[in-house]
C-alpha cells in the first residue's frame, strides 16, 4: 500500500511539473513566421509613422527584420509581407541584401549605397485573443529608437492603441 501511495505522489508531482512547463502565461514571443500578420503590419506601420526626418532630402530605403539582430545576422521579412507597405510609396529592400559600407560600417541599400532605415519588430506576443504586445525599433546610421506597443484587433482591423518610448 505504501508503494502505491509513493507511486501516486510521484505521478502527481510529474503531472504538476508537466502542467507548469505548459503554462500559457509565458511571455516569450511567437515564432518569427507568426510576425507577418495584421497586428505585425500595424506595428510596422506605426513605427514607420514615427520615424524622424534624418538627412532631409536624401533618398531613404527601408528594410524590415524580425526578432533579434546579432552577430549571427537577422531574419528579414518576406517579400510578400514587405509588399503590404506599397501604398506608402517608400523604397523597401530585403534585409538580407543590405550591405555594410566602409569606413564606419553604415548599413546601406546595395543599389544606392545610401544608408537604410532598418525597421525591427523585435518582440511580438498575444497576451489575449484580440490584444498584442510588441517591441519595435529602428536604426539609421548611428541613430536609433525603440518603442513598446499595444495593438488591438477590432472588427478584423488591427491598430496601435498605446505606445511607450524605450531607452535605446
Amino acid at each position: 500500500m505504501k508503494t502505491n501511495m509513493t507511486r501516486r505522489h510521484a505521478l502527481l508531482a510529474t503531472l504538476c511539473l508537466g502542467l507548469t512547463a505548459c503554462d500559457s502565461s509565458d511571455k516569450t514571443s511567437l515564432p518569427l513566421d507568426f510576425y507577418e500578420c495584421a497586428a505585425g503590419e500595424a506595428a510596422v506601420r506605426h513605427l514607420i509613422s514615427k520615424l524622424p526626418d534624418l538627412n532631409p532630402g536624401v533618398a531613404k530605403s527601408h528594410a524590415i527584420v524580425f526578432g533579434e539582430i546579432n552577430r549571427d545576422g537577422m531574419t528579414p521579412a518576406s517579400d510578400a509581407f514587405t509588399a503590404r507597405f506599397a501604398d506608402l510609396k517608400l523604397k523597401f529592400v530585403n534585409a538580407q541584401d543590405l550591405k555594410a559600407i566602409e569606413p564606419d560600417h553604415t548599413i546601406a541599400d546595395p543599389d544606392t549605397r545610401l544608408a537604410a532605415f532598418v525597421l525591427q519588430l523585435r518582440k511580438f506576443q498575444p497576451p489575449r485573443a484580440t490584444t498584442w504586445e510588441a517591441e519595435v525599433g529602428w536604426s539609421y546610421k548611428k541613430e536609433l529608437g525603440r518603442m513598446k506597443l499595444r495593438i488591438e484587433t477590432k472588427d478584423g482591423k488591427a491598430s496601435v492603441v498605446s505606445e511607450e518610448k524605450l531607452a535605446p
